[in-house]
């Protein structure tokens, strides 16, 4: 009889472990994949900045391999909107005053 307690308690003890590990191994995976999707995410961003910053710099290129970009002139500002293959939107924002210098420099 002896034996049979001991016998279900390592059994019990051996469920345990493995309710246990499997929790553990269940939230490391759960980290990993959102790490992987924010990092996914922030390249994207940063891609869709430097669309943005080299359409403000070359007004003629607005098509890129990853998307393209479409703007909005105000009096104050400039808005680019960037849309990326993956279907997801930017907006950055970019003074005017710098590209009414350039306008200006350019005419003289």
């Amino acid at each position: 009889m002896w034996k049979q307690k001991v016998k279900a308690g390592i059994m019990l003890y051996a469920l345990f472990m493995a309710a246990v590990f499997s929790l553990l191994l269940q939230f490391y995976l759960h980290r990993q994949t959102a790490n992987h999707r924010n990092f996914t995410l922030n390249r994207e961003r940063t891609q869709a900045y430097a669309m943005a910053l080299l359409a403000n710099e070359n007004s003629k290129q607005r098509e890129f391999d990853k998307g393209y970009v479409q703007d909005q002139k105000s009096e104050k500002e400039l808005i680019l909107t960037v849309t990326m293959k993956t279907g997801r939107r930017y907006q950055f924002s970019f003074s005017a005053k710098k590209e009414k210098q350039m306008d200006k420099k350019l005419n003289k």
